[in-house]
């Protein structure tokens, strides 16, 4: 072999080896990731140069200014002597589906904090960040057969003696079984070993996705992958979907949500005591045909009449609202048309959400994504707007399902006019100069002029958009309203609305423990009313869904599901005080034993380095 022949070889093999994935290198970067994992206390598996033992700790602070971050006590114990020695470790985490890593990085100082050690570690060179899916991939068990067909061929022309064409029906280029599904793709199981027969990256126009019901999702789809297992002789295809328009993405979501609870319900041993998905059971055989179309046609007008929301769960319900707010958002930043009916259609998801489990739709409005700020926000006003209206039985339209349609959608809109705001002042951490908050005030304004400008927008829509932000005594924006000018609706807008900003956190700043905000909004008399934000207490509890309260044993745990008194039912516990040490979480009653005999009281998450999204754990 020649030299070059040997240089080719060498450089195709490095190729080959090079990881996939970004190197972050810039200071912003690097900051950006050691936070999110020092927010989401994701943990550090560490690898000391020479060592074989693997050690564990977690991002406590970052220093953007000095380019430093500060590592928690390192277990086992015994890597505390590594670490003060200064050796060289490298290390992974694993976060929200992504791997961050890093090479070559050493303490620089240690100190004692709380009784135990911190280390000072200077920012790696550069962090290795690698994310393969960006949506959690439903496996499908082994049991449950989901047809998938890729790719028409046109069946040949068939003609009669009499000459007269006679319709065929459709063959397929590939028929597999589905194995795995996310919102993005789809893996494929197919007969026989496909890796030299169909090309990566080809495009398939129809993909017919099968279910035993017999129900049909028809999709488009690109083959990013192939592979072969030689001993099964099944060809896996690794699929990613492509045009999705909103309806698809809702019937993706949801058919992932199903399996969610099917694997669930099956590795739980009591698969005999749930309902199985009907998506998931062969469908009953028809007497003749008329029969079928009679039920297929009653099965229409009974989706039609219940709508698309009525076919998701309250999850599912929630994640799409949040997904209508962004998309209405990106629309705008990209001057494009704005899709409106995406915000009705999450509207009837939302209420028919609240109606079926009004507490778990709270509970996943009180849990929010670093950089999803605006959008989670929108749809947490658009909740409580209705679910307040829905306790104030003095107004007449408290049970008006038109009227709580509107009230949420105004909701869901009520920011839109941000989505026009330079980034650099949306995003901005420090306090805005007088002509940033100018620019800043304007976007209710823009609210209302985008609404305005929507067929069947409600009144109701343009009076909170502006509202929200006025105060009684004047002092708001962007017309300086006082209390006479502003509708009861827009009252209730503005309590919700600063309710929600104090109590949840940015990327720069944790929110507030909900019962210090209930005692600020109290102490706002001149710029809020009063009676709402009574009212606002009383219907959410002082210990509200989604806080984090403490026991006499000094066990602090999130309320999961509040009595029909709003005082804390089911708590998830997270940590001792008094240890100072997580715990293993555990749902709990309280009052149910001794230990957790009652709530003594509210404790602030960040005092802890806590953070709610616990409540979304499986245990």
């Amino acid at each position: 072999m020649s030299t070059t022949d040997t240089d080719t070889k060498q450089a195709e093999a490095a190729s080959e080896k090079k990881p996939e994935g970004q190197l972050i290198s810039t200071r912003e970067g690097i900051y950006r990731l050691l936070k999110r994992l020092q927010n989401k206390h994701t943990p550090l598996k560490l690898n000391f140069d020479a060592v074989a033992d693997k050690y564990t700790s977690m991002v406590v602070s970052v220093n953007y200014k000095e380019g430093y971050f500060l590592l928690d006590e390192v277990t086992p114990r015994w890597g505390d002597d590594l670490m003060a020695k200064a050796i060289p470790f490298s290390f992974e985490s694993y976060h929200d589906g992504c791997k961050i890593s890093a090479s070559e990085v050493q303490a620089s100082g240690r100190a004692i904090k709380d009784d135990a050690p911190i280390y000072k570690v200077a920012f790696p060179k550069n962090l290795h960040f690698l994310q393969r899916r960006q949506f959690y991939r439903a496996p499908i068990r082994m049991s449950l057969e989901i047809k998938v067909l890729l790719g028409v061929k046109e069946p040949p022309e068939k003609r009669d003696e009499y000459d007269n064409l006679i319709p065929q029906d459709p063959t397929w280029e590939y028929e597999g079984q589905l194995r795995d599904l996310s919102a993005q793709g789809c893996q494929v199981d197919v007969e026989g070993d496909l890796q030299e027969t169909l090309e990566k990256n080809t495009q398939f126009d129809t993909c017919h996705i099968i279910f035993p019901n017999g129900e049909v999702i028809d999709l488009s789809i690109i083959v990013r992958h192939v592979g072969y297992d030689e001993k099964k002789k099944v060809s896996s295809l690794g699929c990613q979907f492509t045009n999705m328009d909103p309806q698809k993405d809702q019937k993706i979501s949801f058919v992932v949500n199903e399996l969610q609870r099917d694997n669930a319900r099956n590795a739980s041993g009591n698969a005999g005591n749930t309902a199985p998905s009907e998506l998931f059971e062969p469908a009953e055989p028809e007497k003749d045909s008329k029969n079928k179309k009679t039920k297929d046609k009653e099965k229409k007008e009974a989706e039609k009449e219940e709508g698309v929301s009525g076919l998701l769960d309250v999850k599912t319900g929630h994640q799409l609202a949040v997904k209508a707010v962004r998309t209405l958002v990106t629309q705008l930043r990209n001057k494009e048309p704005l899709d409106i009916k995406l915000a009705w259609q999450a509207a009837d998801q939302l209420l028919a959400a609240l109606e079926r489990d009004r507490q778990e739709l709270i509970l996943y409005t009180r849990v929010r994504t670093t950089g999803q700020y605006l959008f989670e926000h929108s749809v947490s006003v658009a909740v409580l707007l209705a679910d307040q209206t829905q306790f104030n039985t003095a107004n007449p339209k408290s049970r008006d399902q038109n009227y709580l349609r509107n009230i949420i959608f105004a909701g869901l809109c009520h920011d839109l006019g941000k989505g026009l705001i330079p980034e650099r002042i949306i995003g901005k951490t420090s306090d805005l100069t007088e002509q940033e908050a100018k620019v800043m005030h304007k976007h209710s304004l823009l609210t209302r002029e985008i609404l305005s400008r929507q067929p069947g927008t409600p009144d109701l829509a343009l009076q909170i958009a502006t509202q929200n932000c006025e105060r009684l005594d004047g002092s708001g924006h962007p017309e300086r309203l006082k209390g006479l000018s502003m509708t009861p609706a827009g009252k209730l807008a503005a309590v919700i609305d600063v309710f929600d900003a104090m109590t949840n956190g940015r990327s720069y700043r944790a929110g507030l423990p909900h019962a210090l905000a209930f005692k600020r909004i109290l102490g706002m008399s001149n710029q809020l009313d009063q009676g709402m934000a009574q009212e606002l207490i009383k219907n959410q509890g002082i210990f509200p869904i989604g806080s984090l309260v403490g026991f006499a044993n000094g066990d602090l745990g999130f309320v999961k599901r509040q009595t029909d008194n709003k005082t804390p039912d089911i708590v998830r516990l997270a940590f001792n005080k008094n240890t100072g040490r997580p715990l293993a979480l555990q749902d709990i009653q309280v009052g149910s034993s001794s230990s957790w005999k009652k709530v003594v009281g509210p404790e602030d998450p960040a005092k802890y380095k806590l953070n709610n999204d616990l409540l979304l754990h499986d245990i």
